[in-house]
């Protein structure tokens, strides 16, 4: 059975590699792209050109991705994240940190708290180094894997092969019935939230608003009740 085959209705995943720097590494996320239906990937800055002889090689019917342009090279981050719906970030240094920035989840639950339409763009890091803070920023949701040892740092193509395991193979319900909230009025809701926060002076506020929404399955009622909410807090906050 193929991958496409188990894939959740309209929902794309996009993989985003942020300067990957190992050739065999990326070769093998073709193969597993092509293995579960995945034709959407974009890679910021790669160490290597994408047409390597030695990724060719490893890449096996990967190769196919290449050649019919569903792999995209960009410059930045930002680049990579055009009419995303939700944004997850992978790390390994979660490890119950008090920093906010990183409160993560497993990938097991992702399927649970995702929408089920729209794309959800999935950011893998640097093999030597990860996503920097400022990167992880721009996430709505941190995920971490855990496998119950002091060292949970994996091989990238390793953890890419979980993340689409958990994401395509999975047919996780989430449980939460009604339509889901619209992607142009959670960007709206968004925006409500952040002009509440920059009045306040609370941007780590807004960031932590930000991942609870993203993890909240919120349907289309809810989402416009606090669209509402939000715009009319703006309005007693920020003058024009």
């Amino acid at each position: 059975m193929s991958g496409r085959s188990l894939d959740q209705p309209h929902r794309r995943i996009r993989i985003t590699l942020v300067e990957p720097e190992g050739k065999i590494n990326f070769a093998f996320i073709l193969r597993l792209a092509k293995n579960f239906g995945i034709e959407d990937i974009c890679v910021v800055k790669p160490r290597f050109s994408i047409k390597d002889p030695e990724v060719l090689r490893f890449a096996t019917r990967g190769i196919d991705l290449i050649e019919k342009g569903k792999v995209v090279v960009r410059e930045t981050l930002n680049d990579c994240l055009e009419n995303s719906k939700v944004v997850v970030c992978t790390t390994s240094k979660e490890r119950g940190s008090r920093d906010v920035l990183r409160v993560a989840v497993s990938p097991v639950f992702l399927s649970l708290i995702l929408p089920r339409t729209g794309t959800i763009t999935l950011i893998f890091g640097r093999e030597s180094t990860g996503l920097t803070r400022e990167e992880l920023k721009v996430c709505d949701i941190v995920s971490v894997i855990e496998t119950g040892t002091s060292y949970n740092v994996l091989n990238l193509s390793h953890a890419v092969a979980i993340y689409l395991y958990e994401l395509t193979a999975r047919r996780c319900e989430t449980g939460v019935f009604g339509n889901e909230c619209s992607n142009e009025t959670y960007k709206a809701m968004l925006r409500e939230a952040w002009k509440i926060s920059s009045a306040l002076g609370k941007d780590e506020a807004y960031l932590v608003l930000k991942r609870i929404l993203a993890r909240a399955s919120l349907r289309g009622k809810e989402c416009g009740v606090l669209y509402k909410l939000f715009k009319s807090i703006a309005k007693l906050l920020v003058k024009d």
